[in-house]
């Protein structure tokens, strides 16, 4: 059976299929269709779950025939995810599916996900099986005529009001790339909640560049750049943003970045972890140079140093709350922390 992605939620209200191809290009949409099928899956009783990765180099067909065969003693459903954004599928690789789709294993739901796949790929059998005895859905970007409208719905789900004047302006500031059209709705319902935003808010929203230094702040931590922290903490806290905001949107970062860390150590590529984590290519070049100067264990450091910050703010712990975050960002942008 073929899904668009508007159908997926529909479909997931009833039983799930054994087996899903999730294709395309667009990485936010591929990427909230695979954590809608682990959330159902998850309701559905799948408690194990295994995820894999492929590269260019390793036999992976060997990882999935281990995936999908055993299963823990302390889960009766498992659920496995297949990425293969990373390689050129052959037909060595399509018979392993064709197999496995016309034989799917009982208590095992399969979720495969690839780039765009061309019309000759869709007339394959392997393709054709997974169609027949599964789930194939193709994700197409969304057509910049409902890009506006796209924005509004997403809004919405986070209680940010979206005028469609303001929702066409926005459209228009981030060029039809999804991903950032996400953050900036994010930033959005941080920086002006239980608010209506017409066009003209988007505009003087853009050019607040105090509030919105809340982010170039995080950017520069990320680069390194100290002297530049400091300058817009300085006028951060003259502006009289919030402390709580402020640390939410570093450690928010951190976090990532720590458990970036820990996968680099299993051996995993740093261009397959930024794609998973959805770091637009913009901000790469941030990462990568964080993660040259901190390992795992200095994001830890911060972290419990982000923690006693938050104790400073809520009145648990005493001390001055700009001074601990000055701290904090200078050991973040310099070389230890």
């Amino acid at each position: 059976m073929k899904l668009t992605y508007p159908q997926l939620t529909q479909h997931l209200t009833r039983n799930l299929a054994p087996i899903y191809l999730v294709s395309g290009d667009e990485l936010l949409l591929i990427q909230e269709a695979v954590d809608a099928l682990r959330a159902a899956a998850s309701k559905a009783g799948f408690s194990e779950r295994v995820s894999t990765t492929a590269e260019s180099q390793g036999d992976w067909t060997k990882l999935l025939y281990t995936d999908t065969h055993s299963i823990s003693l302390f889960a009766s459903k498992k659920l496995v995810e297949l990425n293969l954004t990373h390689i050129k599928l052959n037909n060595t690789h399509g018979k392993i599916f064709e197999e496995y789709a016309c034989n799917p294993l009982d208590n095992t739901l399969l979720i495969i996900i690839t780039n765009k796949l061309d019309t000759k790929t869709e007339k394959t059998a392997w393709y054709k099986a997974i169609e027949k005895n599964g789930i194939v859905m193709p994700i197409w970007p969304v057509p910049a005529e409902q890009l506006p409208q796209w924005i509004m719905q997403r809004a919405k789900k986070i209680n940010l009001q979206l005028t469609l004047q303001a929702a066409e302006r926005l459209a228009t500031l981030v060029e039809g790339n999804l991903l950032a059209a996400a953050q900036e709705i994010e930033k959005l319902s941080l920086l002006y909640p239980d608010k209506t935003l017409d066009h003209h808010a988007i505009e003087n929203a853009v050019m607040d560049n105090a509030r919105f230094d809340i982010f170039n702040l995080v950017d520069s931590a990320l680069l390194g750049d100290s002297p530049r922290c400091l300058r817009i903490l300085h006028n951060l806290a003259e502006e009289g943003i919030e402390p709580t905001l402020i640390l939410w949107a570093l450690t928010r970062e951190l976090r990532i970045l720590a458990d970036t860390q820990k996968q680099l150590q299993q051996g995993i590529t740093l261009t397959t972890l930024l794609s998973k984590a959805r770091i637009w290519e913009k901000r790469q070049a941030g990462f990568k140079a964080f993660l040259q100067r901190h390992k795992q264990r200095d994001c830890w450091k911060l972290l419990a140093y982000a923690a006693k910050i938050d104790r400073v703010i809520k009145g648990i712990e005493m001390g001055n709350v700009w001074d601990e975050l000055e701290a904090f960002v200078l050991a973040s942008s310099t070389n230890r922390s």
